[in-house]
């Protein structure tokens, strides 16, 4: 199988690449410049094509021309996560290319709907156009959040290091919610397996998968951090959903949607703690026989050097 990773130097892209060599997959790689990978990497390819931009026509058409894979792992921004692969999609239909895993790895956005999140609002408009107008069933992925994402402002609770005392802070009930997170090596293992024996997924039948490493409230990812690194996290009870829903409102109209991202982490708070991100693990796909999931104390002793 020869497989195109569309944004392959990137964190993500990499590591796709990497394990779909070692699954004996053919890799060729799209993106702006080659010299951001790894020389092994680099001269492992099939082919490496060159784009100047996402919406490099000439370059897209090169890179999906005879591959029988798409994997769309472009960086999670706007531009890209809708108008790029919409471009990326539309070659993969003039090369009559049936396989194309959407760029996703995210929260499980089909339990919100459109303009709930505006950072999630481009993979929903996406997954819609798709559905309405191509000859493409995309393949879409969650993860919950990247376990990057864990312990910085944008991960569960909002973790605050600005005060004397790292902060936590939750809505409602908030404490009590599970939140999905996924480690990149994992997501990579995850996704290559998916693509290879994923129901339906070589036959062009798309569909969504869903996979996670972990999954914690913030009260246990609190007191993880505090036996990982010695530091005590502050888990703390903000107000009512009702008083976010309030603050959302004020920041939406104060900021607009062209600076969605300077209130993001309200807007996460405000979906999880109504556990709308909750994932039962009924429907998470199994996956531990190839890669055993990383658990949160392998994270923090990677991410802390501990």
């Amino acid at each position: 199988m020869l497989v195109l990773i569309a944004g392959i130097s990137g964190s993500l892209g990499s590591r796709l690449a990497v394990v779909a060599k070692e699954r004996g997959l053919s890799v060729r790689g799209l993106g702006r410049d080659s010299s951001k990978l790894s020389l092994e990497l680099a001269q492992s390819l099939e082919s490496f094509v060159t784009s100047r931009n996402y919406y490099d026509i000439p370059a897209l058409d090169k890179a999906v021309a005879g591959v029988d894979a798409i994997i769309c792992a472009y960086n999670p921004t706007p531009l890209l996560d809708l108008d790029g692969c919409l471009l990326l999609l539309r070659a993969a239909e003039r090369a009559n290319v049936k396989v194309f895993m959407a760029s996703s790895w995210n929260n499980d956005w089909t339990k919100i709907k459109f303009g709930d999140f505006e950072h999630y609002d481009a993979h929903i408009a996406f997954e819609q156009q798709a559905a309405m107008t191509s000859s493409i069933k995309p393949v879409y992925l969650f993860t919950g959040t990247f376990a990057d994402l864990l312990f910085t402002p944008y991960g569960p609770g909002g973790f605050d290091t600005s005060g004397d005392v790292p902060q936590m802070r939750y809505w409602g009930e908030g404490n009590k919610k599970l939140h999905s997170w996924t480690a990149q090596d994992d997501v990579a293992a995850w996704t290559i397996e998916i693509l290879i024996n994923g129901n339906g997924v070589r036959q062009g039948k798309g569909g969504f998968f869903r996979m996670r490493s972990g999954v914690n409230t913030i009260e246990e990812l609190a007191l993880a951090y505090e036996e990982a690194t010695g530091t005590f996290v502050e888990v703390k009870r903000q107000g009512t959903l009702g008083m976010l829903a309030e603050e959302i409102a004020r920041l939406r109209k104060e900021k607009g949607r062209a600076r969605n991202f300077e209130y993001l982490p309200e807007v996460v708070a405000f979906l999880s703690d109504q556990g709308l991100f909750e994932v039962p693990a009924s429907e998470i796909v199994s996956l531990g026989h190839v890669r055993k999931p990383t658990t949160l104390e392998e994270h923090l002793k990677i991410r802390f050097g501990i």
